[in-house]
């Protein structure tokens, strides 16, 4: 009996060894994966933001500045938004940021409070030597940042042009669900880069409309890998609420220009989405709501449009 307990108590141990051998390993790989790939891949400029660097992109020449914002757990948003920005960079100073936890950007644990993060934005700006006032292009979560920017800094901030973006009192009565802070070991122990060779990347539509090509393709699911489940991406997802709340009820600026691209997708699913967007309007006659067919990722098949939309009523609204 004694002796087939220690044989039980050995073969435990043999496999318990394994699996933290597998796991470190898994850890090592991955981290020196990350800085491979991310030598391969890069693309921009970094800058040192809060003592930490932060990437962007910047493209164009023109008198203004659109300033691209990306979505929650966009993984590369220079990937993401490169065909919009190639597109807008005919007329206008074109600039992707990728906040702390995106793309070729460090992670941090800082607070992602609305304040936190526009003023990241703000010092980013400044870091590139690129002047205001801008014109915010916020995407998804992003327009919680734009309109916190604009009502705090609205000498900084000359029009909003939002592709499907967040609106404040969309949290009022659909609170979002708090994420565990272990999902993070997915992350840094290179779980999630193991689970992409037994399951190959789904095709999200990204492509659908041929925009991307084969190496922005690429650097969107290497960046995948590298910031799936991060820790600025869970803070962030959980900070949403409060970020929200802290805007309840707000309305644009009366004097602020405003164009909202809404996906019809999301408009068809979810009824409150254009009455939610119709409730920050203060200004009509500057504020615009334009449907456009497609998902939440209206640029991933709306570049076209979006740009050509976006330079009439640049043309039509500000001066």
């Amino acid at each position: 009996m004694k002796k087939g307990l220690k044989i039980i108590g050995k073969i435990f141990l043999l496999i318990l060894g394994i699996i933290v051998g597998f796991v470190i390993i898994s850890a090592v790989s991955h981290n020196i994966q990350n800085s491979i790939e991310k030598n391969k891949y890069k693309i921009g400029q970094s800058i040192e933001v809060d003592g930490k660097n932060m990437h962007a992109y910047v493209t164009g020449s023109g008198e203004k500045t659109i300033v691209l914002l990306s979505g929650l757990g966009t993984a590369s948003p220079i990937a993401d938004f490169m065909p919009l920005a190639e597109r807008l960079s005919k007329d206008y100073k074109v600039v992707i940021l990728e906040s702390f936890g995106y793309g070729f950007s460090r992670t941090t644990k800082k607070d992602r409070s609305n304040e936190n993060i526009v003023n990241e934005i703000r010092t980013a700006l400044k870091e590139l030597d690129i002047s205001g006032p801008y014109i915010l292009m916020p995407h998804s979560i992003s327009g919680i940042y734009s309109m916190y920017y604009a009502k705090n800094y609205p000498n900084e901030v000359e029009a909003i042009i939002g592709i499907d973006e967040s609106v404040p009192n969309q949290t009022k009565t659909n609170k979002d669900e708090d994420m565990s802070h272990n999902l993070t070991l997915l992350n840094t122990l290179g779980i999630m880069r193991d689970l992409s060779y037994l399951s190959p990347s789904a095709d999200d539509g990204m492509n659908q409309n041929n925009y991307y090509s084969a190496e922005l393709v690429k650097l969107k699911n290497k960046a995948t890998l590298w910031n799936s489940l991060n820790v600025s991406i869970i803070n962030e997802l959980n900070t949403v609420n409060s970020n929200t709340k802290e805007l309840y009820d707000v309305k644009y600026p009366n004097d602020l220009p405003v164009l909202a691209f809404l996906s019809k997708d999301t408009v068809d699913t979810e009824p409150d989405w254009l009455p939610l967007h119709e409730e920050v309007i203060s200004n009509a006659a500057i504020q615009k709501i334009e449907p456009l067919s497609g998902g939440h990722y209206l640029h991933w098949t709306n570049a076209d449009k979006i740009a050509e939309m976006t330079e009439e009523f640049i043309s039509t609204h500000l001066k």
